[in-house]
């Protein structure tokens, strides 16, 4: 029953994702019945006669036919996932709260060769980085904690050879490859990218609107090539404090979230200069219409608050500004006003 869900699901994404003019079931039904092949398909009984009239169907349409084994006949696509033993599939298997356990063998299934075990008692979650113990002298290696959705080698190797797209599609593929979860069907609420700094971040939400993910793509990372980067993942109907939520005591449906990292300096003599930074969140209020962010005297740099309140950041600037100051992080309404400050 798994493999005809599988199938059936695919199939259901596919027909979802391609939009096909509105097919005269009653017709392809009675040309279903002519042909002995034909017959067989819908005569299947239970689960999969659901599945194999859904392919009939689609043979049945100008073009597609591969009855005679025509010049031109379409070909399904490889496929780009497939599934993980145990975990369930897409969206349920993304910001799953597992054990330990559960992590260390979704990890050794992704690193069959790194034999460490991973830090931590406490649980883990799928999509979320996870770090194996080191001992000192030891080079460090982390783990994003799988979820249901294996990549095929032709996507890893499509994500390693491109690891910026300039397109969303290519962004959410190369997430995808990094949590073990396809979220290239996913809505992108906000993006932003540096190339100074080498930084890419990827906001987006799920198909139910239950889940969101923060994607970090990195081509800076010294002595790497390929893809790099992580995963972060929140459900949005179940918030605690281990999500990046400024109250957790507000369960409201657009809670201010917010998580950022980075760094600044050189300074000599108390003075400093540059700064390098990227983040993501939410503004719960809905008159924001832009973050900015600025260090010192510095120039402003801006953002655009979207869909929901979702934002992100990636920052880099060369500005001066006296040794201890820090970046100040706000959401503004259009004519101006402060309505969320983050620092």
């Amino acid at each position: 029953m798994e493999d005809v869900q599988e199938v059936s699901a695919e199939l259901h994404r596919l027909a979802e994702s391609e939009a096909m003019d509105p097919l005269d079931t009653t017709r392809m039904l009675e040309r279903g019945r002519r042909g002995r092949r034909r017959r067989k398909l819908i005569g299947a009984g239970g689960a999969v006669a659901g599945v194999a009239v859904i392919a009939v169907g689609a043979s049945l349409l100008p073009s597609l036919s591969s009855a005679d084994n025509q010049p031109g006949v379409a070909k399904n696509p490889p496929e780009q996932f497939s599934s993980v033993p145990g975990v369930p599939r897409g969206e349920a298997g993304a910001d799953q709260r597992i054990t330990m356990d559960e992590a260390q063998r979704r990890c050794d299934l992704r690193n069959p060769t790194e034999k460490r075990k991973l830090r931590g008692t406490k649980g883990a979650r799928s999509g979320h980085v996870a770090m194996y113990d080191i001992k000192i002298g030891e080079k460090r290696n982390l783990c994003i904690v799988p979820g249901g959705d294996r990549p095929s080698a032709d996507l890893i190797a499509a994500a390693d050879k491109d690891p910026m797209p300039k397109s969303t599609a290519g962004k959410l593929r190369n997430c995808s490859v990094l949590a073990w979860v396809d979220v290239t069907g996913w809505q992108v609420v906000a993006s932003d990218e540096s190339k100074t700094l080498g930084q890419a971040e990827v906001v987006a939400i799920s198909p139910t609107g239950h889940k969101v993910m923060e994607c970090a793509l990195r081509t800076d990372v010294p002595f790497r090539t390929g893809l790099e980067g992580n995963t972060t993942f929140a459900t949005l109907t179940n918030l605690t404090s281990s999500d990046p939520v400024l109250n957790p005591a507000d369960k409201s449906a657009r809670t201010d979230m917010y998580a950022a990292g980075g760094g600044g300096g050189p300074c000599k003599a108390g003075a400093c200069s540059g700064w390098g930074m990227t983040g993501w969140g939410r503004v719960a209020s809905k008159d924001a219409a832009a973050v900015r962010l600025r260090i010192g005297n510095g120039p402003i740099y801006q953002v655009p608050v979207g869909e929901g309140g979702w934002f992100a950041f990636t920052w880099k600037t060369a500005a001066k500004y006296k040794q201890g100051t820090f970046p100040k992080v706000a959401a503004y309404t259009k004519a101006g006003k402060v309505v969320k400050v983050f620092e």
